[in-house]
């Protein structure tokens, strides 16, 4: 465990407006990439995390600085960098959504695992990076299901629709326009539903996933062109899309505030990167709010969290042992000896249920003995002939000599 690491420049530290310069993709990695080295990236909205084996800090420092045009000065004052145990515990914890801007926050554990179908689409994950994200999964399900933490399905897309709610108080009234059908966009419209909105539009540039989700929300799905004339129209609007530049500009803007007479409106941008072009913020009556602006208001129930997040960490914890323990056993005479332990427990298990004499169950453990080493002669000479962690891993998982062997490598 001791060789796994971390860099996360996350939203504890830094802005969006530098977030957002911080894209990164697994084929951006494989230039980085050396014998026997793994990696891994994770892009969030509040969150660019790169986990590493085998790679010196400075390699992944220039990468990023590579990528994002960010000095490697800046990008090691912006970043918190985890070792060995701490930087597993650190995506336990992600991935848990405890350490993110809304404790709880359920959307991170798909984008973890997006991004880890990614890296194993490029190669960049192999044995050690696919267990520990293996047994993240795991954590984060069991925190889902053993604590109360899932019974406040908070997010930033949720928090946005509560502050158009505490400013409109009552928006069953109000014209809800949803820019964007992804993940969080969906969970903005869910989250107006709830709060009672029923005229809402939904624009995407495919039009196709905006008939989708209107139709999941009861809503009326647009094409990208009638973007302007929407917002004319709009007193609510949440954007969340995926493009590279802003979509609503400051020209675009005045020309629609112009048609609407200057009526207030409000843009609430929970993309990254943005957009919507900060500039717009100041035009009269239009009330523009980021993820920056959200981090006022999304500390709500922040002392109902804290307790389940309590019991989560509890889980962590349990579950870090038992990957520490993976780690140690990966040296082929550990596994061996771990083999033969559990021909013995075998053994034991079958002679207590077994009925008879003392002496034909001295027969009888004798000849069980001799038929399981006789079973186990392969595996070991082929370990002690092929000792490396691939071969180690498989042997453990076939004989599930590990704890909880449920977690197999398989695409979650």
């Amino acid at each position: 465990m001791n060789r796994i690491c971390c860099l996360s420049i996350n939203h504890k530290r830094a802005s969006v407006d530098i977030l957002e310069q911080f894209r990164i993709t697994p084929e951006d990695m494989l230039p980085f990439m050396q014998n026997g080295s793994e990696i891994y990236a994770l892009n969030t909205c509040n969150r660019t995390e790169v986990y590493w084996i085998n790679i010196d800090d400075l390699t992944i420092v220039e990468m990023l600085s590579r990528i994002s045009g960010v000095e490697n000065e800046r990008i090691t004052e912006l970043a918190e960098i985890f070792r060995g145990k701490e930087a597993v515990e650190h995506l336990f914890m992600v991935a848990a959504g405890l350490d993110s801007l809304v404790i709880g926050e359920p959307q991170i554990l798909g984008q973890i695992k997006d991004a880890y179908r990614a890296a194993v689409a490029a190669n960049t994950s192999s044995t050690l990076m696919n267990k520990v994200l293996h047994r993240t999964f795991r954590s984060a399900k069991r925190i889902r299901t053993e604590t109360d933490i899932g019974r406040y399905p908070v997010s930033i897309a949720s928090e946005a629709v509560e502050l158009a709610t505490h400013i409109f108080g009552d928006i069953k009234k109000s014209k809800a326009l949803i820019i964007g059908a992804g993940d969080m966009a969906g969970i903005a419209g869910k989250r107006l539903q709830e709060r009672g909105a029923t005229n809402i539009c939904v624009i995407n540039r495919t039009y196709k996933r905006a008939c989708d989700l209107a139709t999941e929300l009861g809503g009326i799905p647009k094409t990208f062109d009638c973007l302007v004339d929407e917002l004319t129209h709009s007193d609510i609007v949440i954007c969340s899309t995926g493009s590279s530049e802003p979509i609503i500009n400051n020209p675009v803007m005045e020309n629609v505030m112009h048609a609407r007479r200057n009526s207030p409106i409000i843009l609430i941008d929970i993309a990254l990167p943005r957009d919507v072009d900060p500039d717009v913020g100041k035009l009269y009556n239009c009330y523009l709010y980021d993820i920056d602006s959200l981090k006022s208001i999304v500390n709500r129930h922040i002392t109902s969290r804290e307790l389940q997040a309590e019991k989560a960490r509890e889980i962590i914890e349990y579950e870090l042992g038992v990957l520490e323990k993976w780690f140690t056993s990966l040296d082929a005479n550990s596994t061996i000896k771990d083999l033969f332990d559990l021909m013995e427990d075998t053994i034991d298990n079958l002679l207590a249920d077994m009925n008879g004499s003392e002496q034909e169950r001295k027969i009888m453990e004798q000849s069980l003995r001799l038929s399981l080493k006789r079973l186990l002669h392969r595996p070991v000479s082929f370990l002690r002939e092929h000792p490396s962690m691939k071969h180690i891993d498989a042997v453990r998982r076939i004989f599930q000599l590990d704890e909880n062997n449920q977690d197999r490598h398989k695409r979650q």
